[in-house]
């Protein structure tokens, strides 16, 4: 009896294939003369193959009728006119939140920076003091869109309302000009911004190498709501503007029928012959032109009274030692007074009697680092001329010609090896600011087993508002008040908001990017007393400040 061997039923994923290999096998034993039993369970067993043969052939063909359903709406997407299908987007948490789209048209950055200041200051004629607060706590959200397209917008919530917003701008971006001028964009801002104006001043005040700005910062712009443009590449960069109204300083009111708004056209202009990983050499300029009000209530107090923005480098401690009177203001109009130290008040109807015609400021600057070593420093003056007989009329003091000066000598070195160098960035990496410092590349950062950067510094700096006749001398200035004529003469020449000459030493801790810990002590060498504080004359008050920063 001829054995027959028993076709097993194919597995449900079986090929097509291999079921006709199994229907062909079976067919020949058939045909070589099987018994008849065998045969029909043979038959039987071929019927179900040939089910299963179709539900595979009809599973197949569903399935390439979904591939080509699917290719087609892939095509049909990629070929619609209007639409693109989300492109990837690259994410980024560290030091802040950073989103970006592949093709890098769009990103966006949430930021921002906590300043905690604590501190104290004694001076023989106020006594001791001291205070805790928060210095800054601003968030930002930065960014490009459509590739050309740039935008910031800054709040400090230790303002309130308006006077919270610091930058607050959109910029457009484009290479205008032939790459033999330069490869970079030019830029056009508009918004509320930094006037163009002292390496300081412009620089962050997460980067600054003290807890505050040096004193001749009393005689640079703050930010203005204005329009500028910037072009330059990394070795260079000039950046000019028209600016007006500012968002912390002053608030408008209602224009008159007549008369103009006040506004500001300044300019800088830097140059870095020398930019490498350890080695800088930097050198800039910059120049403002001030036109008064005489139609709103809005000023800039910086400009009218040197000095007011001043915290003589303690800031949290309100130590304002000097700044032209208030009884002595710039623009001459007796009502105009300080009521905080900052905001003004007036009463209107004086503001077309004021005196002042123009003024202008300039500072000069510069930067050099070799290796851990850095020196930097910077000279501003300011000029006011003015109607000389409106002013004595309206009893104030001054004279038609006003010059006001301050400097500022600084050095630093990096006990573990940091450059400031490596931080600096041209108008290549910072449209914004060109010219300025970043936070530092710490070499081995305290997260990562080492000690994170620690850097010395000291600065000697100056503010002089003292102007004409019997300077630097507050008692000879009231002894000439009531004097004879010709002392009367002399002393309504000047303008004694004082004189001040500080030292500051530092110590700078920067555990981790993002995490720096700061100790100023600061003492007046020199501090010739304004008019109205003569009990401040030669006194030498000393302050110590602490800080801690975060930021991301």
């Amino acid at each position: 009896m001829t054995h027959v061997p028993k076709v097993q039923t194919i597995a449900k994923g079986a090929t097509p294939s291999k079921l006709l290999g199994g229907v062909a096998v079976v067919a020949l034993l058939g045909a070589f003369g099987a018994p008849t039993a065998a045969v029909a369970d043979t038959a039987s067993e071929i019927k179900a193959l040939k089910a299963e043969l179709k539900r595979l052939e009809h599973r197949l063909e569903e399935q390439a009728k979904t591939t080509h359903q699917v290719k087609n709406a892939l095509n049909s997407a990629k070929s619609a006119p209007d639409h693109k299908g989300p492109p990837p987007v690259f994410v980024s948490f560290k030091n802040g939140l950073f989103v970006e789209t592949e093709d890098k048209d769009f990103n966006f950055k949430v930021g921002g920076r906590v300043q905690v200041d604590g501190g104290f200051t004694s001076a023989p004629s106020t006594g001791s003091r001291s205070n805790v607060d928060f210095r800054r706590a601003r968030l930002e959200v930065e960014g490009k869109a459509y590739k050309n397209w740039y935008y910031k917008f800054q709040y400090d919530f230790t303002g309130t309302g308006s006077q919270g917003i610091r930058d607050a701008f959109l910029a457009y971006r484009a290479k205008l000009l032939p790459s033999e001028i330069t490869s970079e964009p030019i830029t056009f801002q508009v918004g509320s911004q930094y006037e163009p104006f002292s390496m300081e001043t412009v620089t962050s005040s997460k980067h600054i190498t003290f807890i505050e700005r040096a004193l001749p910062g009393a005689l640079a712009p703050d930010r203005h709501i204005g329009a500028r443009v910037g072009l330059g590449d990394k070795h260079w960069a000039v950046q000019a503007g028209v600016f007006s109204t500012s968002f912390g300083q002053d608030k408008a009111q209602n224009p008159a029928a007549t008369g103009h708004q006040y506004w500001d056209l300044t300019t800088r202009a830097i140059y870095a012959p020398i930019v490498e990983e350890d080695k800088l050499l930097h050198f800039g300029g910059s120049f403002m032109y001030h036109k008064p009000n005489d139609s709103t209530a809005a000023q800039d107090p910086n400009n009218l009274l040197p000095g007011s923005g001043s915290r003589d480098e303690t800031d949290i401690l309100k130590n304002t030692y000097i700044v032209v009177p208030s009884a002595q203001a710039l623009n001459c109009s007796p009502a105009y007074k300080a009521a905080t130290g900052v905001a003004l008040l007036w009463t209107p109807g004086y503001l077309q009697n004021g005196c002042l015609k123009s003024s202008y400021n300039y500072n000069f600057e510069m930067a050099a680092t070799y290796g851990p070593f850095s020196v930097q420093g910077e000279y501003s003056g300011a000029h006011y001329e003015r109607d000389a007989g409106t002013a004595l009329a309206l009893g104030n003091n001054g004279g038609s010609s006003l010059e006001y000066s301050g400097y500022y000598v600084q050095g630093s070195v990096f006990l573990t090896g940091e450059s400031r160098a490596a931080s600096y960035k041209g108008y290549d990496k910072d449209w914004n600011s060109p010219g300025t410092f970043s936070d530092i590349a710490i070499k081995n950062p305290l997260g990562k087993g080492g000690w994170g950067a620690w850097e010395i510094a000291a600065r000697y700096s100056e503010l002089n508002l003292n102007n004409g006749g019997l300077v630097d001398s507050n008692y000879a200035y009231l002894a000439a008040v009531a004097g004879n004529a010709a002392q009367k003469a002399l002393a309504n020449t000047a303008t004694l908001g004082g004189r001040e000459e500080n030292l500051t030493l530092a110590l700078n801790w920067y555990p981790v990017r993002g995490v720096r810990l700061q100790a100023n002590w600061t003492r007046a060498m020199t501090l010739v007393a304004p008019s109205d504080k003569p009990y401040l004359n030669g006194q030498h008050p000393s302050t110590f400040l602490f800080r801690t920063q975060v930021f991301w």
